[in-house]
């Protein structure tokens, strides 16, 4: 009988323990759902303001359309240089960039040239002269402005078809592919595979973006307005800025939709910025140009890394950038208080989100 009434007294027990756990389970389950309506309105919240603020304006888009037009239609009619191809690229061509600094970047393939391209230089700025404003050289090709936009001319090999010939995977992945081929096998010591050729590789950086929704687009736009408000240290900077906070951007807007195919901006927000205010085991790439295989093993061991979409060659987060990033954190760290704030307070305006001290 002993044995009976105790079995019986331990069943009751975890009879006790099961209901309390079933009750728990679902306060955590009405509490996530509150959650999740109270971060939807503060999603909303930055969906309009994306939409509002961030977004570059129709007649803006226009200008750049009839620069394009403009430059592309001297350079293929009057330069004396063989060109396959001029398109832009950059964040005007990849949706990301953010209304308040929007400007062109145009990129010119160029047959049987490489880098410096010094000559060709001189010859596309004796074409522009007198028809651009504030022209001058630069590293990469010239800068100027027309039609109220700042453009820079980026000169690049043309490489496509050169080793590797493929008539279905379009322009953008033949021409990564035989850069790829001429880094991996064709090119010298002398050749610096991060930088001599990252122009060469941008039309892939397009096409990733392409195959990202508005959502995504949007967190990007809110990752670089947010990082517009850190001030710098006199002679501190982050070298690629702009890319890294898109890139971070996307990446957080991918684990969003992970989610059931979740869309809140809010969640994808919190999510960039952890991986701000925590950017030491950061290790972001992607395949959609390039393999695992083409990646160097020193570059895939680095830690933070985050990976050029379009160059395997190329850690945003290599070296200096690492610890720059870092310097961020604190002011990441702060804007996750803030909007958590705004989430569980059912804020209705996004006031003091962004600004204030480092």
């Amino acid at each position: 009988m002993n044995k009976i009434r105790n079995h019986s007294v331990h069943n009751s027990s975890d009879s006790i323990v099961l209901h309390k756990s079933i009750a728990i389970f679902q306060q955590l389950l009405i509490f996530h759902r509150t959650s999740s309506t109270m971060s939807s309105q503060i999603s909303a919240l930055l969906r309009k303001f994306c939409d509002t603020h961030l977004r570059p304006r129709s007649a803006r888009m226009s200008r750049a359309r009839l620069a394009t037009e403009k430059i592309k239609t001297l350079l293929h009619s009057k330069s004396i240089l063989s060109i396959d191809r001029t398109v832009p690229l950059g964040s005007y061509a990849k949706k990301t960039s953010i209304a308040s600094k929007m400007d062109l970047d145009l990129h010119v393939f160029l047959n049987d040239q490489m880098p410096p391209f010094t000559t060709a230089k001189n010859e596309i700025a004796s074409v522009l002269r007198g028809r651009v404003k504030n022209l001058t050289i630069i590293t990469h090709g010239l800068k100027f402005k027309t039609h109220g936009l700042s453009v820079d001319l980026i000169l690049t090999s043309n490489l496509r078809n050169e080793y590797i010939r493929s008539g279905s995977s379009g322009t953008a992945q033949n021409q990564t592919d035989n850069v790829l081929y001429y880094l991996q096998r064709e090119a010298g010591s002398h050749v610096n595979r991060k930088t001599d050729f990252s122009t060469s590789l941008s039309e892939g950086a397009v096409a990733f973006e392409k195959e990202h929704c508005a959502f995504s687009h949007s967190m990007s736009r809110l990752a670089k307005f947010w990082a517009t408000f850190f001030r710098w240290p006199a002679g501190e900077s982050l070298k690629g800025q702009s890319s890294i906070m898109e890139y971070l951007g996307a990446r957080a807007a991918e684990e969003e939709e992970k989610r059931n195919g979740s869309q809140d901006l809010a969640q994808a927000f919190l999510k960039f910025l952890n991986m701000v205010a925590y950017p030491d085991d950061i290790c972001i790439y992607w395949t959609h140009s390039y393999s695992v295989g083409d990646i160097p093993p020193k570059i895939m061991n680095e830690r933070p890394l985050l990976l050029d979409p379009s160059n395997p060659h190329d850690n945003f987060l290599g070296g200096e950038e690492a610890r720059n990033l870092k310097m961020m954190s604190g002011r990441a760290q702060k804007t996750i208080r803030k909007l958590n704030v705004k989430i569980s307070s059912r804020a209705t305006r996004l006031r003091g989100l962004f600004g204030g001290k480092n």
